[in-house]
């Protein structure tokens, strides 16, 4: 589930649907959202959904998360067809994860 810079910018090439938590170790709420994002992750991977959940430590993929306009964590991306077509600032609960998944599914 964690994804390297270089992983993240070839799956946004490709243009997949993805959702991408980046977060950082120092920062509380991104520890609580965490196990969350990891059960939606897993419950989409078991359904085959076409939808990519990943996370990205932006300590260690400064460049990208930078280049994204990443300035605060949590921040959730919603990616499709190469480009970003969400961003959602804070933790996030379960609920919500799964309304980002069905908004790529539909949009």
């Amino acid at each position: 589930m964690e994804i390297t810079q270089e992983e993240l910018r070839k799956k946004i090439e490709n243009g997949d649907k993805l959702i991408v938590d980046f977060w950082a170790k120092f920062c509380g709420p991104c520890k609580v959202m965490k196990p969350i994002f990891e059960k939606v992750s897993d419950e989409l991977r078991s359904n085959d959904s076409e939808v990519q959940l990943y996370t990205l430590d932006v300590e260690e993929n400064r460049d990208l998360a930078v280049e994204l306009g990443v300035r605060v964590v949590p921040t959730i991306k919603t990616f499709n067809g190469g480009n970003v077509v969400g961003t959602k600032v804070g933790a996030l609960n379960e609920e919500q994860i799964k309304d980002l998944m069905t908004e790529l599914l539909n949009g």
